[in-house]
């Protein structure tokens, strides 16, 4: 493995634990915590893991193993995001599953 394979294989597993850090905020509340650990409650694991997400992701641009996108293209797909999830949040309340 070199280390562009390494590093995409750390962002998958970033991105698997924010999906977890997700799962038990959603399950549990964001003030619940691990009983091992009282300090990190479920909102505080889920910033933690984004961070850590973002930061290999970083790393994968600044070793110029992934491109950058321009402002524009990020502000697009921002948008673009953002109207999407309106439309589906709508069409999931008008079909009685989002309240």
């Amino acid at each position: 493995m070199n280390y562009q394979e390494y590093l995409l294989v750390c962002l998958m597993e970033e991105c698997g634990e924010v999906q977890q850090a997700a799962a038990k905020l959603l399950r549990f509340g964001k003030e619940d915590h691990h009983p091992d650990n009282e300090l990190l409650t479920n909102e505080k694991e889920l910033l933690i893991e984004m961070e850590q997400c973002l930061t290999v992701f970083k790393l994968l641009k600044e070793e110029k193993i992934i491109n950058s996108l321009s402002i524009e293209e990020t502000q697009a797909i921002d948008k673009e995001k953002r109207e999407k999830l309106a439309y589906y949040m709508n069409y999931s309340r008008d079909v009685g599953r989002l309240s």
